[in-house]
């Protein structure tokens, strides 16, 4: 008796289908013209010539098509050219691809996208202009809509109103007059949305992109990092950098300080402040120090506090008017029954 083999069937089959697919390249072949005859021995000339007839039948995925509309080349190069300063003529198109987007989001360059078919026919190109600066492009087919993906790009293009913006505010942070600072660094960026735009530590996944740049300030021993936008040339401090101590609102101040001496029953006259920095909280979660927060985007703004209490140091988020002062939770409170005042 014998018995079943299911792999050697599936064997069979898979050795019977390639078959009729050779036999099927091969009379595409004879069709064209392609003469056979004399094969023996095998001629580099007649090698090269099936090669090439198989290739054009089987195109290569990731090699340029020669199929990209002149009008979305255009459309893609002259996005290029805005968006880094450098002359459509010195810029080229090193890759395009034919592709189907399954939906918006996808063809939006969203990082995690929802599983609905809502296809969307194009392109997928990628655009140089140097070693370094390179972008990746989605384009539908009439290239009438245009996505590049969220990065970063080389510029050393900044608008005179977006670089005055930018010394104004690190001179307001650091005390310095504008002539002792220098933008030592610009980047062009497509920030994905305004949590991301925001220095905002977790952001939301949608794709509601501002073009911008990212730049950097030096200035006697300090540096500072911000986000400028490309539309209105709104200028973002990033509260992480060295630089960003700020002196604190008097109201702010109060608050901090009687909480702190309340907790502490320290009197306030013992307790300092020793760093303030600006932040935009991404949602009341991360303002209250949640360690697992949703993603949502409810933006607060206020400062991140560090009070030296004894030897402790403790932290605290507060927002701009006072109003709200949040310790963090992990700070160790050495007689939590006494209570200066409140």
């Amino acid at each position: 008796m014998k018995l079943f083999n299911h792999r050697s069937v599936v064997a069979d089959r898979d050795r019977a289908t390639q078959k009729i697919a050779f036999t099927l390249v091969l009379a595409s072949l004879l069709a064209s013209g392609l003469e056979l005859v004399n094969i023996h021995p095998v001629s580099a000339r007649s090698v090269t010539t099936v090669d090439t007839q198989i290739s054009q039948l089987f195109p290569h995925p990731d090699s340029r098509a020669s199929n990209l509309p002149p009008r979305v080349e255009r459309a893609v190069l002259q996005d290029a050219s805005r968006r880094s300063g450098v002359p459509v003529n010195r810029l080229r198109i090193v890759q395009a691809s034919p592709r189907t987007f399954s939906n918006a989001c996808q063809f939006n360059f969203g990082e995690v996208c929802t599983f609905e078919y809502r296809p969307i026919q194009g392109w997928e190109v990628i655009v140089q202009a140097d070693r370094r600066q390179r972008w990746r492009y989605h384009v539908n087919r009439t290239g009438t809509q245009i996505a590049v993906e969220p990065g970063r790009s080389d510029s050393a293009t900044l608008p005179a109103p977006a670089r005055n913006a930018v010394l104004r505010d690190a001179a307001q942070q650091s005390g310095l007059p504008i002539n002792a600072l220098q933008i030592t660094r610009v980047q062009a960026r497509t920030f994905s949305n305004p949590c991301e735009f925001n220095f905002g530590e977790r952001c939301t996944r949608e794709y509601r992109p501002i073009e911008g740049w990212e730049v950097t300030v030096q200035g006697r021993g300090q540096s500072w990092s911000y986000h400028v936008s490309r539309s209105s040339y709104q200028v973002v401090l990033d509260p992480r950098t060295g630089g960003t101590s700020v002196n604190l609102p008097v109201v702010v101040q109060q608050a901090i300080l009687r909480d702190a001496a309340w907790r502490s029953g320290q009197p306030p006259v013992s307790l300092q402040i020793i760093e303030a920095t600006p932040q935009t909280f991404g949602n009341p979660c991360i303002f209250n120090f949640g360690t697992v927060c949703t993603r949502e985007y409810r933006p607060i703004e206020g400062y991140r506090v560090v009070v030296q209490v004894r030897r402790q140091e403790w932290a605290y988020h507060v927002d701009r008017t006072g109003s709200r002062v949040v310790l963090d939770p992990s700070v160790r409170i050495a007689n939590p029954g006494f209570r200066w005042f409140r």
